[in-house]
C-alpha cells in the first residue's frame, strides 16, 4: 500500500539528511547536524514516537556503518573519527523540549565521517503544548578518547503542533525507488495523526447526530450497505446544523521549499471556529467514522484532500465524500448514472420532506462528486503515484501512527 511505502521512505530520507561532510574544527573534525531543513515538527515526533517505519526485508533493516544511534533521529552530529576505535561521547544538553541525551560508542574506521544521532529523550508534553512557530537552541557537546572536544549549538525553527510534514526533498540526493521523485519522498501518512478517535467531543457530535432523528443508533452493517451511508449521513446533518463550512484558509507559516507542510486544525479547533479546510474536514469526518467503526480512509490528489469510507468489512467496495461541499446554500440533488448504488437506495427510502432538505442535497452531492474522483483518479492511486495517495487508517495505526492526543490547555 502507499502507507507503507510512505513510512519507508521517510526513514529512508532521514538517514540522507542527516549526512553531510564535516568541516574543520581544532583537531577534531565535527558538526551539529539536523534534518527536515532544520526544522523540528512536534506533530512528526508524537505520531511516531511508538514505532520505527521500518518493513520486514527492508534495505533500513541493514544499518549504514557510518550511521550511529537512532538512524531515524532528527538531530546529531557527524564526526570524522581521527584513529580507528575512536571512543566517542556525544551529548545533546537539555533545553525547552529535550532532556538531557548520551551517546557512548566506537568508531571503528579511522579518516571516515559517521554521522551519529543520539535518542532523543523529548519531553512530549510541552511539544504538545506548541502552537507557533518559534527558534529553539540545540547544543551539543563532544567527547573522544576522554578528552572534550567542545561545544556547538544548531538553531531549529521549532513548528506548531497544528503543522503537519507531508512531504520531503533534498535537491543533493535522489532515492532510488520507482514510486519516488527523485530527491522527493511522500508522507501523507502524517495526516493520520490528525484523526483521533478518542476526541472527547466526540459523543457529543453523535449525541447530536442521534438528535436529528435520521437514525436510531450507530450499528456496524456489513451487508446493508444503505445503512451505513445513512448514518454517515446523520452526522453530516449534525455538523451542518451546527453551522461548519468549508474555510480555504491554508497558509502555513515559516514555510520550507525541502519540507513541505500544512496547517491542519484539530478537531475540537474545526467545531470551535465552525470552519474546516479540504483537510480540517476530512480528518473531522475520519475521526468520527473511526468511532462508530466505520473504517474510512483519506485521498491525497494535488492541491487537495477528501475522505471515503469502506462499506462492508472486506473493503471491495468504498465511497468517497466531498466535505466542502458541507454547509454549501445551493446543492441539489440530482440522481446521476453511476452514482453510488447505496445512495440511490437510501434516497428512495428516505422521506420526502428530508430530500428536500439543504443537508440532504449537500450530502448527496459529496457523496457523488468523491466517488466520482475514486474513479476518476483509480488508475493512479493504484499505480502508486506519490501524488495521489489513499491512507488507510486501519492501516495506519496497524504501522503505528497514532492520534495526537487533545489538550484542553491551548
Amino acid at each position: 500500500m502507499l502507507m507503507k511505502n510512505g513510512l519507508r521512505l521517510s526513514a529512508t530520507l532521514f538517514l540522507c539528511l542527516l549526512v553531510s561532510s564535516v568541516r574543520g574544527a581544532d583537531e577534531i573534525e565535527w558538526e551539529p547536524q539536523a534534518n527536515m531543513d532544520k526544522q523540528l515538527f512536534p506533530s512528526l515526533i508524537i505520531a511516531t514516537a511508538t514505532m520505527r517505519p521500518v518493513e520486514e526485508n527492508d534495505q533500513a533493516e541493514t544499518p549504514d556503518p557510518y550511521m550511529l544511534g537512532d538512524r531515524f533521529g532528527h538531530v546529531g552530529v557527524s564526526v570524522k573519527a581521527p584513529v580507528a576505535n575512536a571512543q566517542v561521547t556525544v551529548t545533546i544538553k537539555e533545553n525547552e523540549l529535550m532532556s538531557e541525551t548520551t551517546w557512548s560508542g566506537e568508531l571503528p574506521e579511522a579518516g571516515k565521517n559517521y554521522a551519529i544521532a543520539p535518542k532523543v529523550n523529548y519531553k512530549f508534553d510541552r511539544l504538545r503544548k506548541v502552537t507557533q512557530q518559534v527558534p529553539m537552541n540545540v547544543a551539543f557537546e563532544l567527547d573522544v578518547e576522554g578528552e572534550f572536544a567542545g561545544q556547538k549549538t544548531e538553531t531549529l525553527q521549532v513548528r506548531s503542533i497544528n503543522d503537519c510534514p507531508f512531504a520531503v526533498s533534498n535537491a543533493e540526493e535522489t532515492l532510488d525507488d520507482e514510486n519516488t521523485p527523485a530527491g522527493s519522498s511522500e508522507m501523507g501518512w502524517m495526516f493520520a495523526a490528525y484523526v483521533n478517535e478518542n476526541h472527547p467531543l466526540l459523543d457529543k457530535i453523535l449525541q447530536e447526530a442521534l438528535e436529528t432523528k435520521i437514525v436510531s443508533g450507530f450499528r456496524v452493517t456489513p451487508h446493508e450497505h444503505d445503512e451505513t451511508v445513512k448514518q454517515v449521513f446523520a452526522i453530516w446533518s449534525a455538523l451542518q446544523k451546527r453551522g461548519l463550512q468549508y474555510s480555504s484558509t491554508t497558509t502555513t507559516p515559516g514555510s520550507s521549499e525541502t519540507v513541505l507542510s500544512q496547517y491542519v486544525r484539530f478537531l475540537d479547533q474545526s467545531l470551535a471556529s465552525t470552519q474546516a479546510n479540504c483537510v480540517d474536514g476530512s480528518v473531522l469526518f475520519a475521526s468520527i467514522l473511526r468511532k462508530i467503526s466505520i473504517e474510512p480512509f483519506l485521498v491525497t490528489i494535488p492541491g487537495h484532500m477528501y475522505v471515503g469510507f469502506y462499506l462492508g468489512a472486506g473493503k471491495s467496495q468504498f465511497v468517497g465524500l466531498e466535505t466542502t461541499i458541507l454547509g454549501l446554500p445551493d446543492a441539489a440533488d440530482e440522481k446521476k448514472p453511476g452514482e453510488p448504488a447505496p445512495l440511490t437506495v437510501l434516497r428512495e427510502k428516505l422521506d420526502a420532506a428530508i430530500r428536500a432538505r439543504r443537508d440532504w442535497k449537500t450530502f448527496a452531492k459529496a457523496l457523488q462528486t468523491g466517488t466520482e474522483d475514486l474513479a476518476k483518479n483509480k488508475e493512479k492511486i493504484e499505480a502508486a503515484d506519490p501524488n495521489y495517495q489513499w491512507i488507510d487508517l486501519a492501516e495506519a495505526r496497524k504501522d503505528g501512527i497514532m492520534p495526537i492526543s487533545y489538550s484542553a490547555d491551548k
